[in-house]
């Protein structure tokens, strides 16, 4: 079967489906101060009036804004519609009009709504399309499809496959790919890292290989000739992270996997409605080897429901699980992780 007929695995046109609201969206850049006046009609939807007309602010545009000038985002969340107009209002128009005067606001539009606003004057936009398109220049024909799209108002994430495949066990044979994180609000670097998928739970997995980040502000590089160069660097990477995944299926864990578990849980910081799950997982899976430990990781982190409700911790298991194959080193008498230090 090819790759991109395996369950989980989008192409791009399903990729963009999913983001196209931010990229038809515009970017609209104001001038703070004198000219701009917070709004809101008697349902509690709010719209900012500029030189330029009238702009209605989707929630998380609103959200934004408030929690820039220091509302916190809960407290935000509590406000009633019919109060937004004498407890928000006044406090957006007395900052936006003038201590935050001269300043420069970005919205992101469709149409006459924002559906983000950015207030820094250090924002570019650039089209989730440009990253996928970049993307594709470097690897042409190679892409075999994409994984583990995640999307949210500010950032979004997703694996790129490529058709390059190592055998790694007698059931598992991995799929050489790129994952790449992308801010749309400028406030995160884009970041690119290699990643492995398993064709036979379709798990996918980033590795522990930092990479150069790329950053709007000042800097040189156009983000599609960046994004070629550390894909290609990315790809190198491959090799290396099959060798540490090898190397897990020779640790033997046995009576000890529940100390090993919680060790390589705690210290990784897991919430623990995750811890818990994992645990449920690795009772019905087993392991004998911490490679066993990584698939369970892996297999959490990609088809957990835990995540419609949780989506912050998205990925967290996948950091666990690169983590686990580059510091795969136990202690003999307690069996807690060593991060690689005997």
């Amino acid at each position: 079967m090819k790759v991109s007929e395996l369950k989980g695995v989008i192409t791009k046109e399903q990729l963009l489906e999913q983001v196209k609201d931010y990229e038809t969206s515009e970017p609209l850049e104001l001038e703070l101060g004198n000219g701009i006046e917070f709004q809101v009609n008697p349902e509690g939807v709010v719209s900012l009036a500029h030189k330029k007309g009238t702009t209605t602010l989707s929630p998380r545009a609103l959200d934004n804004l408030v929690a820039y000038v220091g509302f916190p985002r809960p407290y935000l969340s509590k406000i009633p519609a019919e109060q937004i107009k004498d407890l928000v209002v006044p406090h957006l128009n007395y900052w936006y009009q003038h201590e935050l005067a001269e300043e420069t606001l970005r919205l992101l539009t469709i149409g006459d709504s924002a559906v983000m606003a950015i207030p820094k004057a250090n924002f570019k936009h650039v089209k989730i399309s440009e990253v996928v398109n970049a993307a594709e220049s470097v690897l042409g024909k190679s892409v075999a499809g994409y994984h583990k799209a995640y999307f949210g108002p500010l950032s979004f994430q997703f694996s790129v496959l490529t058709p390059r495949e190592i055998k790694l066990t007698d059931r598992d044979t991995y799929n050489a790919g790129i994952r790449i994180e992308h801010s749309l609000e400028g406030k995160a670097s884009t970041r690119i890292a290699p990643y492995l998928f398993n064709q036979w739970c379709t798990n996918g997995a980033t590795t522990e290989h930092q990479l150069e980040s790329w950053k709007r502000k000042n800097h040189k590089e156009d983000i599609g000739i960046w994004m070629q160069r550390m894909i290609t660097e990315a790809s190198k990477l491959f090799d290396k992270e099959v060798d540490n995944l090898k190397q897990l299926c020779g640790i033997k864990v046995d009576e000890q996997t529940s100390a090993v578990l919680d060790s390589v849980l705690q210290q990784s910081r897991v919430p623990e409605r995750l811890q818990k799950e994992v645990k449920n997982v690795l009772i019905d899976n087993k392991a004998e080897t911490l490679y066993d430990l990584y698939n369970t990781l892996t297999q959490v982190d990609t088809h957990s429901d835990i995540f419609e409700e949780h989506p912050n911790s998205r990925g967290v298991l996948n950091r666990v699980a690169a983590h686990l194959a580059s510091h795969s080193k136990l202690c003999p008498v307690c069996h807690k992780q060593l991060n690689g230090e005997a």
